[in-house]
């Protein structure tokens, strides 16, 4: 590009501060980099659920990825809601190792050892989006959370999971082995409550 008097825009000294701006923040951003990563600590690992921690049922394999209780409100991105008692919240993984799809509802998942409020919360699950059903693909598997609102004082034991009670499908590997209530899995969840 030129003036209008006929120079370029840019001379060779124009050019040469674009060069020096370039490398200068790129040095910079370079030193901040090692800096941030020096002074910041990495974030504690997820301990690996154990083997005790899953179970499997009709189709579906579960696996507790977290257990927490004592937790005072639930958000989400266009909501918030307290508990009459305390909040208790389920991350799973639910896979599907059958090659045809099946039902995972998460409404037939219940808290063990509480006497009142073993079902999800609808209130707390339609505040976190978590749908009610849903059909996994052969091979599949998903990530869920469940929200129960127990009582206070109550302290679960473990957890009812129930999978499918699908026939077998012409591609299947064998029959269903569905248990009617659930499989239990005992943990005891952690304590989120504040402090």
């Amino acid at each position: 590009m030129r003036t209008r008097s006929g120079g370029s825009l840019f001379g060779w000294r124009g050019a040469l501060l674009v060069a020096a701006a370039l490398l200068l923040g790129a040095g910079i951003g370079w030193a901040l980099n090692g800096l941030i990563l020096a002074g910041g600590a990495d974030p504690a690992p997820m301990p690996s659920p154990s083997p005790a921690q899953s179970a499997q049922d009709g189709h579906l394999t579960f696996l507790v990825l977290s257990f927490g209780c004592g937790l005072t409100a639930a958000s989400g991105t266009h909501a918030e809601g307290q508990p009459d008692g305390q909040f208790c919240e389920v991350r799973l993984r639910v896979d599907n190792h059958d090659p045809d799809f099946h039902t995972y509802e998460s409404k037939i998942q219940l808290l063990a050892g509480v006497p009142s409020g073993s079902k999800p919360d609808f209130f707390a699950m339609a505040i976190r989006r978590q749908l009610d059903t849903v059909q996994i693909g052969g091979h599949d598997a998903i990530e869920v959370e469940l929200w129960y609102d127990i009582p206070k004082t109550a302290r679960p034991t473990g957890l009812h999971l129930s999978g499918d009670n699908d026939p077998v499908g012409f591609r299947g590997d064998g029959p269903s082995l569905h248990k009617p209530g659930g499989v239990l899995v005992r943990m005891g969840p952690e304590d989120r409550s504040p402090k």
